[in-house]
């Protein structure tokens, strides 16, 4: 079990998909400035990025280990995703969509799905790109600077929560650090380390993976990936991690050309 650099106390966190794995905080490097930039328009900045939020629904095939390779089971995983172009690219986190066998994307406010089809993915960075099949002028979120984040900074958190009916979940909070840095341990043992890291305190929970963290300009600022959970040396309470937007822009021609 990893810990925190400068404490005794361990910390589990979780992905937040509708699945779900488990994660390990190895290092942590917060970012003590306290300059903040608070959200004074909540609604404002709602009508602006609600349109460019999406939910994600992926399909896979589990192989039962005791029955043999040819027989499984249907699992399927919720997640959310930002469209980054009007034409259907979708960002969202790999964990959402790894494996699967079909993926489909309810634009906000829609009651019915699209087919999408993965563009390119990167494990090691959670990341993954889709592009929705026929879509046409949707809005495209705006990414802002992640760099010019500061602790204290003001942050709204949306996403498909739980999968809930009725639209995504919206909650607010502050950047509780930045620069962490978080190893994941995959289903298939395989660790992966995320740097760079923004926390936050606002709520996230499964579902939320690959939703947007917003700043008080309606920015994306970072893609909620995974949330803190108790374990028996720590009980853990609203500390979540977030993808930052500056990982996104580096890597988002790459993912296009089917790399990552």
């Amino acid at each position: 079990m990893g810990a925190l650099v400068g404490s005794a106390a361990s910390l589990t966190v979780a992905r937040i998909t509708g699945w779900g794995r488990q994660t390990i905080v190895r290092q942590a490097v917060a970012n003590t400035s306290v300059i903040s930039d608070r959200p004074a328009d909540i609604q404002g900045i709602l009508a602006r990025i609600l349109p460019s939020v999406v939910s994600i629904t992926a399909t896979s095939t589990q192989v039962s280990p005791f029955f043999g390779s040819g027989i499984g089971s249907i699992v399927t995983a919720s997640g959310t995703g930002i469209v980054l172009s009007a034409s259907g690219e979708v960002i969202t986190n790999d964990h959402v969509v790894a494996g699967a066998r079909s993926i489909t994307v309810t634009l906000n406010g829609s009651s019915s799905s699209l087919p999408a089809h993965l563009l390119g993915a990167s494990a090691a960075h959670d990341l993954a790109l889709l592009k929705v099949e026929g879509a046409s002028n949707l809005t495209p979120a705006t990414l802002g600077d992640s760099q010019k984040t500061v602790v204290g900074d003001g942050v709204l958190a949306v996403g498909y929560a739980l999968a809930l009916a009725g639209g995504p979940t919206v909650t607010d909070g502050i950047i509780s650090a930045t620069g962490r840095s978080v190893s994941t341990q995959a289903a298939n043992g395989q660790t992966e380390t995320l740097t760079n890291m923004l926390q936050t305190d606002a709520a996230i929970s499964s579902g939320n993976s690959g939703g947007p963290l917003v700043n008080a300009s309606a920015q994306v600022i970072g893609i909620n990936t995974v949330v803190a959970t108790s374990s028996r040396s720590a009980t853990a309470q609203n500390i979540g991690f977030a993808i930052p937007s500056a990982t996104v822009k580096e890597l988002f021609s790459q993912l296009q050309s089917g790399g990552g």
